[in-house]
């Protein structure tokens, strides 16, 4: 939908200030499912602000103790998070705007596949558990990997891990034509995988990518 660029060091150039400047491109309804480096309390309680719910694996600082809160069922309960001081990089106006506390959903997740991690902590503000199963918030917040594989196909396999332009505004060319090309593979992968009744993410990226080369010629 958008991407956002920023230099490569000083404040405000991490992941989560770049990704504040892209928050206008959600709606109301809408679920971020994203890593614990962005379970911070005020980028869920903006999130929220703007109607949209979060889905986050739990950061390692925060405490889990499921024997507190209202228990939901086994490893799943709502908590609360009080608010914290104002940081530097938001306004009074802002922090005002606030509220007190953050009402949060916490789903132990066992994990089957061989990771080093075995369990883990997702939070979330879908608090419903009758709408929204911990079954359910633990399938999805698997597909979060689809990010990582899908990072890899952009970077590595259409070789966007080395810009090769020198100038500025020819670097930022060169990233958003990749992003362009990115973006069209994905297209014919999802008509595709509509046509053959799959869902598009079970469709090769790489093997798209091979044969949209080899039929180009003709």
């Amino acid at each position: 939908l958008d991407s956002a660029l920023g230099r490569y060091q000083g404040k405000r150039t991490g992941e989560n200030s770049l990704f504040r400047t892209l928050q206008h491109l959600l709606h109301l309804g809408d679920v971020v499912l994203a890593d614990r480096y962005f379970s911070g309390w005020f980028d869920i309680a903006l999130l929220q602000q703007r109607g949209v719910d979060s889905v986050l694996r739990k950061h390692q600082l925060r405490a889990t103790d499921f024997r507190t809160g209202r228990r939901l069922g086994p490893n799943d309960h709502v908590v609360s998070w009080p608010k914290p001081a104002r940081p530097a990089w938001m306004s009074s106006e802002q922090y005002a705007s606030l509220p007190d506390e953050l009402t949060m959903r916490e789903v132990r997740v066992f994990v089957r596949q061989k990771f080093r991690t075995k369990e883990l902590v997702v939070v979330t503000t879908l608090l419903d558990a009758d709408e929204y199963s911990a079954g359910e918030i633990a399938d999805l917040y698997r597909r979060r990997w689809d990010a990582e594989l899908n990072l890899r196909s952009l970077k590595i396999v259409m070789q966007m891990d080395h810009l090769r332009c020198k100038t500025p505004h020819r670097v930022r060319n060169e990233f958003h034509m990749h992003l362009l090309a990115y973006n069209l593979i994905r297209q014919v992968m999802a008509a595709a995988a509509c046509r053959a009744g799959a869902e598009p993410w079970t469709v090769s990226f790489k093997g798209t990518l091979q044969t949209v080369n080899n039929l180009l010629p003709l």
